[in-house]
C-alpha cells in the first residue's frame, strides 16, 4: 500500500506534479513514457521500496519462478504498474484503449435488470477502466474507492464521470459510505467493491490462494449472502500497450447456509482471481505480505 501511496500520494506537491503529468501525456507518446519510467523511475523504486520482497516472494514461491526469473519479474511488474498509473493520466487527458470485454451479456443482463447486483474487483490490472467499459444504461455504476488520492486524480477522474451514470463512493472513517452502498443497493443499483485486500481491524475468510492460505476481508462476500444478491467478478488486465481486455465472471450461490454462501463466493472469487494472474502474472499490486506466514 506504501508503493502505491508513492505513486499517486496525496500530498500538495503530489497533485501538482500529476496535473502537469496530465498535460504531458497530451503531447508525449504513450510508448516513449512507458520508455522513460523503465529507465529511470522504475529503478529508482526497485531498488529502495519495501515492496520488493513481498512481490519476490510472489513470484517465487506462489508461482514457482527460479530465483533470477522471479528477481527480473519484480522489475516487470514495477514497470507494468508504472504503466497502468500512467494510463490513468493518459485517460485523464482524453486518450481511450482498445477494450474487449469477454462475458459481457454477464454483466448487460444484470443491468438491465430490476435488482441490484455487486461486482467484485481486485488490485490487478486497471480496474478503473471497468467504469469506461461497463457503464449501463438503466443502472448506475457505484464504485467504492480505497486509500489517499492526490486531489487531480479525483478532480480528473469527476470530470470524465460527470456525464456518466458512474458514481465514487470513498470509504470514510465515520462509515457513511455503508449507508450510501446500502442505498444504492436498495435502489436496485450495482455496486463495485476491491476484495482483496485488508484495512483496519476488518472480518476476515481464509481461502487457499495459490497454493497457499491467505486472508481476504469478509464484508463484500457477507453481503452479498446476506442479500442474496447477483454478484460479478470483473478484473481488467492490460494486453498491450493501447488495448486491456475485461474478464466478467457471475458467482453462482451454493449452500442455503449464510456461512456457506460467503466461503463459495471467496473460493470462486478467488479462483477467477488466479486465472489472470496466471496468465497475466506481472500485473498484481499488492505490495506487501499477502499471504499467511510469508
Amino acid at each position: 500500500m506504501a508503493q502505491e501511496r508513492a505513486w499517486q500520494g496525496g500530498t500538495d506537491g503530489t497533485s501538482w506534479m500529476h496535473r502537469n503529468l496530465v498535460r504531458i501525456v497530451r503531447h508525449v507518446p504513450l510508448r516513449l513514457m512507458y520508455g522513460f519510467a523503465a529507465l529511470f523511475v522504475v529503478p529508482c523504486y526497485f531498488a529502495f521500496s519495501k515492496g520488493y520482497k513481498p512481490m519476490y516472494h510472489y513470484f517465487n514461491r506462489r508461482l514457482g519462478w527460479r530465483p533470477w526469473r522471479a528477481f527480473f519479474g519484480v522489475y516487470r511488474n514495477y514497470c507494468r504498474f508504472s504503466q497502468v498509473i500512467l494510463d490513468r493520466f493518459y485517460m485523464f487527458s482524453g486518450g481511450k484503449f482498445d477494450v474487449e470485454v469477454e462475458n459481457y451479456h454477464l454483466y448487460q443482463e444484470l443491468a438491465d435488470d430490476e435488482p441490484g447486483f455487486m461486482i467484485l474487483s481486485a488490485h490487478v490490472g486497471c480496474y478503473e477502466l471497468a467504469g469506461y467499459s461497463l457503464v449501463a444504461t438503466k443502472k448506475r455504476f457505484n464504485a467504492l474507492a480505497f486509500g489517499e488520492e492526490a486531489e487531480a486524480i479525483v478532480e480528473n477522474r469527476e470530470r470524465l464521470f460527470k456525464d456518466t451514470n458512474i458514481r465514487i463512493i470513498p470509504v470514510k472513517d465515520d462509515l457513511s459510505h455503508l449507508f450510501a452502498l446500502n442505498d444504492a443497493l436498495d435502489n436496485g443499483e450495482s455496486v463495485s467493491f476491491p476484495s482483496d485486500r485488508l484495512l483496519g481491524k476488518q472480518r476476515t475468510v481464509t481461502c487457499e490462494f495459490l497454493g497457499a492460505p491467505a486472508q481476504f476481508p469478509m464484508g463484500a462476500f457477507a453481503l452479498a449472502a446476506q442479500r442474496d444478491l447477483p454478484v460479478l467478478t470483473v478484473n481488467v488486465m492490460k494486453a498491450s500497450a493501447k488495448r486491456y481486455k475485461v474478464y466478467v465472471n457471475r458467482l453462482r450461490k451454493e449452500g442455503e447456509k449464510r456461512d456457506e454462501r460467503i466461503n463459495g463466493y471467496v473460493r470462486q472469487y478467488v479462483g477467477h482471481l488466479e486465472e489472470v494472474l496466471r496468465k497475466y502474472p506481472e500485473q498484481w499490486f499488492n505490495y506487501y505480505e499477502f499471504w499467511d506466514g510469508e
